[in-house]
């Protein structure tokens, strides 16, 4: 369970890495989101990991912002860090054209991608000590 929080960092692409994370935190940002994060990529490639999460311990609470479309890929993703952030954020909103043709985001609202989202929630409610927004 997580308190209530009035300020919080949204997840933006260039602009809530980790440095203006702090520098929002140091004005009152009580909960602060990551850049998204591609869950294959975070997976497979450890230079993209470690240039895309980036935190320390006066980063906290966090909440790691991913885009995913494979149920096991995204648990793995999430796994990763699970130790590092406070909740993991399904991104269900991204409507850029990368997100059409990578198939996540606001592209898995249709009806025929409903059972999808329930996988990928249900997996990482099942499986890790922290929540999924």
């Amino acid at each position: 369970h997580m308190p209530p929080y009035k300020y919080i960092l949204a997840p933006m692409v260039g602009g809530s890495e980790l440095a203006f994370r702090l520098l929002c935190r140091r004005y009152g940002t009580q909960l602060a989101y990551t850049p998204m994060i591609n869950s294959n990529r975070f997976v497979h490639d450890i230079d993209y990991r470690n240039e895309e999460f980036q935190t320390i311990k006066e980063d906290r609470p966090l909440v790691a912002h991913f885009s995913a479309n494979d149920p096991d890929t995204f648990l793995q993703a999430c796994r990763l860090i699970e130790d590092q952030c406070d909740a993991i954020d399904l991104n269900l909103g991204c409507p850029q054209r990368i997100a059409y043709t990578g198939h996540f985001g606001s592209y898995l609202l249709d009806d025929i991608d409903r059972p999808l989202i329930i996988n990928l929630v249900k997996i990482i409610a099942d499986n890790l000590s922290i929540p999924i927004f």
